[in-house]
């Protein structure tokens, strides 16, 4: 059953959080092609169609997501998008914000070594308050078009990456396995930790490997707003689940 903790988000300050632990990966510059977004932002544009254009940009030629709850699945995804991105910018802030504080009160992040996070786009939670945390060592994930993701250091200037996300240009690159801790946008997700991302499958095939062994591997955190949490999900073979849920109104730990 799992366990929502409504308790007020503390904020664990500077000194608040250990050493690191030892970085893992090489340095080396990197170079990324600056592309127009192939997504657009019509929700009423059929959306099997925006799917396979990005499984065509991605290098995939089938979507992730498929079988016979493929409509209701991308019904939903839908909803959820444009009420995600229907929330006033000040809205998603202090959301923001909240989650962040939340995140830092954590115990699993108190000596996480380094996190690999992400920038939030179109009224995602955006957790980008901990590039500037001086105890932290925060990797970026680099999108490159048929591959699993990478994750960077960044070791200068963001630069305008597919889907008009900012990424690394150059930095350390770190394993994704040897991650403490991922923090994972979402589209919807339930309290059992099932969730629908985008749909171009970057997340569950760069952790295939977490499937059914979590013995070693990164603590996967799902971040979004409490209006993305429904009721359920149906969980899929290539689904790699969360192992906590933070929204703005609490933490959810669907194996408590």
């Amino acid at each position: 059953m799992s366990e929502t903790v409504l308790d007020p988000p503390v904020f664990i300050g500077a000194s608040g959080h250990p050493a690191h632990a030892r970085e893992a990966g090489s340095s080396r510059g990197r170079r990324h092609s600056s592309e127009c977004d192939p997504l657009v932002d019509d929700l009423s544009r059929d959306y099997r169609e925006q799917m396979l254009a990005v499984g065509e940009w991605v290098g995939q030629h089938e979507l992730v997501e498929h079988g016979e709850d493929d409509r209701d699945l991308n019904e939903l995804r839908i909803e959820m998008l444009a009420q995600r991105q229907a929330l006033p910018p000040d809205v998603v802030a202090r959301h923001s914000d909240t989650v962040v504080q939340r995140l830092r009160s954590l115990f699993e992040m108190e000596a996480p070594g380094i996190v690999g996070a992400y920038l939030g786009v179109r009224g995602e939670v955006d957790p980008a308050a901990l590039l500037d945390d001086p105890d932290l060592r925060v990797a970026l994930p680099v999108t490159t078009p048929g591959q699993a993701l990478q994750f960077v250091v960044p070791g200068g200037p963001l630069t305008q990456g597919p889907f008009g996300i900012r990424q690394p240009d150059e930095g350390l690159d770190v394993d994704p396995m040897s991650l403490a801790v991922v923090l994972v946008p979402l589209v919807a997700a339930d309290r059992k930790g099932n969730r629908i991302g985008h749909g171009a499958g970057f997340y569950d095939r760069t952790f295939a490997g977490l499937i059914g062994d979590r013995s070693s591997g990164p603590l996967l955190i799902g971040l979004c707003h409490d209006l993305q949490v429904v009721g359920s999900l149906a969980a899929r073979a290539w689904d790699v689940p969360l192992d906590i849920l933070v929204t703005e109104v609490g933490v959810i730990r669907p194996s408590a």
